[in-house]
């Protein structure tokens, strides 16, 4: 599977992107760092919930397999 090229069309679409985000943040006057650190928060709250359940050690094995899982597949692919 040959990889998509990056072309000037692709620049442009991500500039003007780019551009719209940071308008919309501005007029928000919100930074990227306030964006990551409300998913973080929300996170954080979910797991507080999944504590005492079961599915925290399903959690804590997931952030070990399905990191492995992903290498593991895109090795495979590549060496399709």
């Amino acid at each position: 599977m040959a990889s998509k090229r990056i072309d000037t069309g692709t620049i442009i679409k991500l500039a003007l992107w780019s551009l719209a985000v940071g308008f919309v943040l501005y007029q928000f006057k919100a930074s990227p760092g306030d964006i990551y650190g409300w998913v973080a928060n929300k996170i954080a709250g979910i797991w507080s919930w999944l504590v005492g359940s079961g599915l925290e050690y399903m959690m804590l094995g997931a952030a070990i397999v399905v990191p492995i899982f992903l290498i593991s597949h895109l090795r495979n692919r590549r060496k399709n």
